[in-house]
């Protein structure tokens, strides 16, 4: 079954299987399908009906699976069925194992993105999902609906290690935290643009002056809790600096504080574009020069060596391509 996963953490343990003691030679590789299944539907039925095996075939594979690594896997809690900390750390090594046999075996060659029920994992980060992942979902949705996107968040973990480990099929995130990643495209450059609600009792329909800009209380998106940006690294360099009165993690939030509110905030162009409703925002240039950023797509030197991944990443492209005229508008 296709659909989007959000995940929150990623596993850079060595090889599970040997971290438990399971003896490979007696251990029936066959069992990892079954496994995958079960994993991904969390249920004997769902299984079932995705191996096209029968409920009781597939509740005696879990049952030897269960034995042979020593793990009940998956625990009923409520009406469902839970996955124990063993089974979300083989979670991703089965599946990318699986992947890799299909490849050896040729069976990437004959890809077809409306059948796959391949899963790819991006890193991103906060930024990138909104922008450049959600529109990406949508498409994916279409082109290969069987097909399941996992997002994997990056805000500190190292884009190169989840490449390198496998536990990642692309990342697509700002362009400097890219450099330890032999093989980069950049994808776009960013700007920025500043909003206030419609009806801002000062600010109103005018153009704003940097005076004006300055006597309003900001919002500033902060992962970490700070309270500089770039905005306050350029007002620095002239001497200058502003009231940062909210910092939030995440921009899913802010517009709606400004929307709520007198304060004002500065966002990339792409965000504004991709918040949807905005009809309670004006934008507006932001009166001080602000360096805008680039995004990138890293991944494998070998992808280009596996169909789905080419296929991909072309998707990849095509959607950063699509976003560039609503990174160039002008605001009013």
């Amino acid at each position: 079954m296709g659909g989007i996963t959000f995940i929150h953490a990623m596993d850079n343990r060595p090889d599970a299987m040997q971290d438990i003691g399971v003896d490979l030679r007696s251990f029936d590789l066959n069992l990892l399908r079954v496994l995958d299944a079960l994993l991904i539907t969390r249920s004997v039925s769902g299984a079932a009906r995705r191996m096209d095996l029968s409920q009781p075939a597939t509740s005696a594979a879990l049952a030897r699976l269960r034995q042979g690594l020593r793990d009940p896997l998956l625990v009923r809690t409520g009406n469902r069925m839970m996955p124990t900390p063993l089974a979300e750390e083989l979670r991703h090594r089965i599946a990318r194992v699986l992947e890799d046999v299909d490849i050896a075996l040729g069976a990437a060659a004959r890809f077809d993105p409306a059948t796959t029920q391949r899963r790819f994992r991006i890193g991103a980060n906060d930024y990138t999902s909104a922008v450049v992942l959600a529109p990406l979902a949508a498409r994916l949705q279409k082109l290969a609906p069987k097909a399941v996107l996992e997002i994997i968040p990056m805000e500190a973990a190292a884009p190169e290690l989840g490449l390198a480990t496998r536990e990642l099929d692309l990342v697509i995130i700002h362009l400097p935290r890219l450099q330890a990643i032999r093989s980069v495209e950049t994808l776009f450059h960013e700007t920025f643009v500043s909003i206030a609600r419609i009806d801002h009792p000062r600010l109103g329909r005018k153009k704003v002056s940097l005076q004006a800009f300055l006597a309003e209380g900001h919002v500033l998106i902060a992962f970490k809790g700070m309270t500089v940006g770039l905005v306050d690294h350029a007002l620095e360099a002239r001497g200058l600096s502003r009231r940062v009165a909210v910092t939030v993690p995440h921009y899913l939030v802010a517009p709606s504080i400004v929307a709520m509110s007198d304060l004002i905030m500065t966002v990339p162009r792409r965000v504004l574009a991709a918040m949807g409703d905005t009809t309670r925002l004006r934008a507006f240039p932001t009166p001080i020069a602000v360096e805008g950023f680039d995004i990138g797509m890293g991944f494998d030197l070998h992808s280009d060596a596996d169909p789905a991944m080419v296929w991909l990443k072309s998707i990849v492209r095509e959607t950063a391509a699509s976003l560039k005229d609503s990174g160039t508008r002008r605001p009013s």
